[in-house]
């Protein structure tokens, strides 16, 4: 029981270093961040949420997110810095 007790212990400290180190990344990271990218950002997940919207359409076809010619050209101008924001706070592109 004491063994069990010990690894549930090191399992939530390690996931507290973990979410600390998260916070902290993008802490650091989010005061860096250029407006472009945080409205690239906004125009993907509002897309995606519009996209999401219709589970009973999502259950028949696969995801489609539809973008502009516009809005992609705007992305994609400030696509290095979404990716080097991502990848600091974690998440491999």
């Amino acid at each position: 029981m004491a063994s069990i007790l010990v690894n549930l212990e090191h399992g939530i400290e390690v996931a507290a270093t973990d979410v600390l180190k998260f916070l902290t990344n993008s802490q650091v990271v989010a005061t860096k961040l250029e407006p472009g990218v945080i409205a690239a950002l906004g125009v993907l997940l509002g897309a995606t949420e519009t996209a999401l919207s219709s589970l009973s359409q999502a259950a028949v076809t696969p995801l489609n997110i539809t973008l502009d010619v516009e809005t992609i050209t705007d992305i994609r101008a400030v696509w290095p810095a979404v990716v080097e924001f991502a990848q600091a706070i974690g998440i491999k592109l």
